[in-house]
């Protein structure tokens, strides 16, 4: 069987969603697939991300980190306007509590509308989210982007888990089941520092030896203008990585995201290539995690087939650690 290429998608796509997986900067990598897919001809491309924030730099001393993100339902952001339930289109005025998400951030960067999908309601919530959005809209193509590795996660041989799995096997998981062409997208490869490059490569050649593979896009200097802007407004370092090695600058980088030692991470010239696949392989091959949540109708339910499973979801760390407390 001879998949088609997102390239071949594309040529024959009106509308097309964007959407960042991982939440938070994830959505910055839908940037340059939008300026590709529009240099094809798609007419209209709505960029999204997902309801997880983990706001990295909002904390009260330089040892505190975040480890958790806040999940929040889409209809508790003010300046925003429902779409279809589970979803809000975004300014950049758009706040949570008063703290600006990632969503307007990139919104304000490009200057344009931006969506964002709640999970609150698992897979199943997710999947009506997005049947309703492209009920309403027309969409007829949806790609899925990540960055670095946290979604290919096997369970199987690797040397550790990743730090932050759940948010993304639920969207992951909820493209495989939409009617209408869907892409999994996998910017800057083991650039999050979650997974050993090596297990991040075994993992993808699975997929690709299932013919999961379907086309790559390496950033052009205007994608990575566009991408920096966001990137300024939304200081994220991994959504960042693919912008450094589209520059050429390679070699070795510390990453500290989740606690004071940080993660190390190398830059390679595929960090700036986007690697598309179909996520129906992906979930077969390599991310069976995703078929195991499908039918889950809360992100509590989610959680408690991931602890059953012996795999941590972030969303039950506590939100910060101060590594450095005060004395007494």
């Amino acid at each position: 069987m001879i998949r088609k290429s997102l390239h071949e998608m594309a040529l024959k796509s009106k509308k097309a969603l964007l959407i960042g997986i991982g939440g938070g900067g994830d959505i910055i990598q839908t940037i340059p697939i939008r300026n590709y897919l529009k240099l094809l001809g798609v007419e209209e491309v709505y960029l999204a991300g997902v309801a997880g924030e983990w706001w990295p730099f909002d904390t009260s001393s330089p040892s505190e980190y975040i480890w958790a993100p806040t999940v929040y339902a889409v209809a508790d952001l003010t300046d925003a306007q429902l779409v279809t339930d589970g979803a809000a289109k975004v300014n950049p005025e758009t706040k949570y509590k008063g703290r600006s998400i990632a969503e307007a951030k990139i919104a304000q960067a490009l200057g344009e509308e931006t969506y964002v999908f709640s999970v609150h309601q698992g897979v199943q919530g997710l999947l009506k989210s997005l049947q309703g959005f492209i009920a309403k809209t027309g969409v007829d193509l949806v790609v899925g982007m990540d960055v670095g590795s946290d979604s290919l996660y096997s369970g199987e041989d690797e040397i550790h888990q990743p730090k932050t799995p759940l948010v993304d096997f639920i969207v992951l998981s909820a493209l495989t089941q939409l009617e209408v062409d869907a892409v999994y997208g996998l910017a800057g490869l083991g650039c999050d520092g979650e997974m050993e490059i090596v297990d991040v490569e075994k993992n993808v050649s699975k997929i690709m030896q299932a013919g999961g593979f379907i086309g790559a896009y390496g950033l052009t200097q205007q994608d990575v203008v566009d991408m920096e802007k966001a990137c300024d407004l939304f200081a994220d370092p991994g959504e960042r990585f693919p912008c450094l090695a589209a520059k050429g600058d390679f070699g070795y980088k510390n990453m500290k995201l989740m606690d004071i030692w940080g993660a190390t991470v190398k830059l390679m010239p595929i960090t700036a290539v986007t690697l598309f696949f179909d996520p129906v392989v992906v979930v077969e091959a390599c991310a069976r995690y995703a078929a195991k949540i499908a039918q889950t109708n809360s992100l509590d339910e989610a959680e408690e087939i991931f602890l059953s499973l012996e795999v941590v979801p972030e969303t039950r760390l506590p939100r910060s650690v101060d590594f450095l407390p005060r004395k007494g």
